[in-house]
């Protein structure tokens, strides 16, 4: 009857009312959580009392980028849980207690749809790489080296939340250089440039993985916001200044 049908097309429409709501909602707290990782990771890492920066701050800024993506799929409609297909069904992997495994940051980058660069996606890759290479063992003294890729990560990251989803979402205000009680003289310019003073695994891996890549992407600020220092030596107008650039 008439009075069934419109009853039919009510229920369908609060299904797909409330099917509406939970997507959004589901990327609006991704985003949030998104933004309050590389928030946490920049708050770390300018922390001068911390000790553990680098490791924290490249844990909580793949996380954050993680969230950011797997907003972008929903947001899409893109599929970004593993799943098999037997015949015409779809079946999904899950984790032990029962949980869909979603994709991991790699596997996002990777995907025909990402919306990220290739060097923006090459300066992932790279903290993707060495948290393996740190999660399991002590390391020292990588904080130097690594500081130019991970202010390249936070200007990427800013860039594509307010590119994807909304201008309101970036993080420019919380974005700045850290300030420091110390100069950085010639002889540690040169240890940054040889990596002389990192464990070997973690060089092994740096020089590795930009020796792959190509020129133009490691000379782009995408992957590593180089910062050009010019120490003022003398008072007089005109006369020489010495400079020394921070290669990480």
């Amino acid at each position: 009857s008439q009075a069934d049908a419109v009853k039919q097309e009510e229920c369908y429409t609060k299904k797909m009312t409330k099917r509406t709501r939970k997507i959004g909602s589901i990327k609006t707290e991704l985003l949030t959580k998104s933004r309050e990782a590389m928030l946490a990771a920049v708050q770390v890492f300018n922390n001068p009392n911390f000790q553990f920066k680098s490791e924290s701050f490249i844990v909580l800024a793949i996380i954050s980028w993680t969230y950011m993506l797997h907003a972008y799929y929903r947001s899409k409609g893109i599929e970004y849980r593993y799943y098999e297909v037997h015949g015409s069904k779809k079946i999904y992997d899950k984790t032990k207690r029962g949980a869909y495994k979603y994709w991991e940051l790699e596997k996002c980058l990777n995907d025909s749809h990402c919306p990220i660069d290739n060097v923006a996606s090459s300066n992932l890759k790279f903290l993707i790489g060495l948290r393996h290479e740190i999660e399991h063992q002590i390391t020292t003294r990588i904080d130097d080296y690594l500081s130019a890729r991970f202010q390249a990560c936070c200007l990427n990251y800013n860039k594509y939340i307010k590119e994807l989803f909304d201008p309101k979402l970036g993080i420019d205000k919380y974005l700045s250089f850290s300030l420091q009680f110390s100069s950085i003289n010639e002889e540690q310019a040169n240890q940054l440039r040889e990596f002389s003073d990192l464990p070997k695994n973690i060089a092994s891996y740096i020089s590795c993985y930009d020796a792959d890549i190509p020129n133009n992407e490691y000379n782009d600020i995408r992957y590593s916001y180089r910062v050009l220092y010019v120490p003022k030596l003398v008072n007089k107008k005109g006369q020489e200044k010495v400079s020394t650039k921070q290669d990480c």
